[in-house]
């Protein structure tokens, strides 16, 4: 296949969003910021340190942190990210691309998920969390589907979407739970597919690349997941994968599957263009959060080297996300009063 070359094919829109994206991402915290924000005494604390000292202080301007509880707080660092991201979108008009409205179908797909959860769990709390400053960018009403009980229920808001025959296919039999890895399997899948075959990626070597070097890190981590806690057999692990490789063959994958244990998973891993480069104090101390951090570091090395501005795009959106996990992974940890040392081991830096 004759590929562009990503500075031909993006020598004009994008660019200075490229440029952009680095002088936000350089105002991001540092590993010294999260340290000092681990030594906060409490929320109101955190609060207070974020409003004073970091990024977020654009965000909390005019919020009174001794009254904010945490669940406030967690909600408005994930507001901010939202905000961030339609800014950019509208600095150089570039929602003409599908690929630039990723974080509206992972928001669906996400929330779609987050409300399947809810149904087998027969709770009905989920509007505590639903991001409802995203309704007017989805395909379905979200505030709707907080008020979804049922199987039935989610199809009929679905029905007009996507989603709606994606899910038919699931549904459960009288009595029986909604198949939930099923489920993310073809949503998650669907995603990926609409990502690889946009107008910005299908010619764009660089974006390819990375798409499906984020599918294969997501795979490696869930199956190891599935081999080390549920000793799932192999061939349920691969029913259970993104079926799109690149880096890593499949018959690679179908030998990980096939690992007699969690151990021998690693071994095996090792010989792998990934594994080659974790170290085995990282592997053996917490395997998980040592692909959880390569996964991380692949994406900082990508968005430095970034080409083209989509692929700056979406680098961009996941290490903010990442972001925003590891303060709400701080929050919570001072909230429950965590020592340092442990709320430090969650955070994926």
């Amino acid at each position: 296949m004759f590929l562009i070359k990503a500075h031909d094919f993006y020598s004009g829109n994008g660019t200075a969003t490229v440029a952009k994206m680095h002088a936000i991402m350089g105002k991001r915290m540092s590993q010294d910021d999260f340290f000092q924000l681990m030594s906060c005494t409490d929320v109101a604390d955190a609060a207070d340190f974020l409003k004073r000292r970091t990024y977020y202080s654009r965000v909390l301007e005019n919020v009174d942190t001794d009254k904010l509880h945490r669940g406030s707080l967690e909600n408005i660092i994930r507001r901010s990210f939202y905000e961030d991201y339609y800014r950019l979108i509208d600095f150089e008009k570039l929602g003409d691309d599908e690929i630039y409205n990723y974080i509206v179908i992972k928001t669906e797909i996400d929330e779609i998920l987050i409300c399947i959860t809810h149904i087998n769990a027969g709770t009905d709390d989920q509007i505590t969390t639903i991001p409802i400053y995203m309704n007017r960018y989805t395909s379905f009403d979200l505030m709707d589907l907080a008020k979804v009980r049922s199987f039935d229920d989610l199809m009929k808001l679905l029905a007009k979407t996507p989603y709606g025959s994606m899910l038919e296919k699931h549904r459960p039999a009288a009595g029986q739970l909604i198949d939930y890895p099923g489920c993310e399997l073809e949503l998650r899948t669907y995603a990926y597919k609409r990502l690889l075959e946009s107008k910005a990626a299908v010619n764009n070597k660089e974006i390819q690349d990375y798409i499906c070097a984020q599918i294969d890190m997501i795979n490696i981590i869930n199956a190891y997941r599935l081999k080390k806690h549920y000793d799932v057999p192999p061939a349920r692990i691969k029913a259970q994968m993104i079926p799109i490789y690149r880096r890593v063959p499949e018959r690679t994958f179908d030998e990980l599957y096939a690992a007699s244990d969690a151990d021998e998973y690693l071994k095996l891993l090792r010989k792998t263009y990934y594994g080659r480069t974790l170290t085995d104090e990282e592997l053996y101390q917490s395997a998980e959060r040592a692909m959880q951090r390569q996964r991380y570091r692949v994406t900082k090395r990508a968005f430095a080297l970034a080409a083209s501005p989509p692929t700056a795009f979406l680098c961009y959106i996941h290490l903010a996300e990442n972001e925003v996990k590891n303060v709400i992974r701080v929050i919570e940890g001072i909230r429950y009063d965590l020592p340092v040392d442990e709320i430090q081991s969650l955070l994926i830096i």
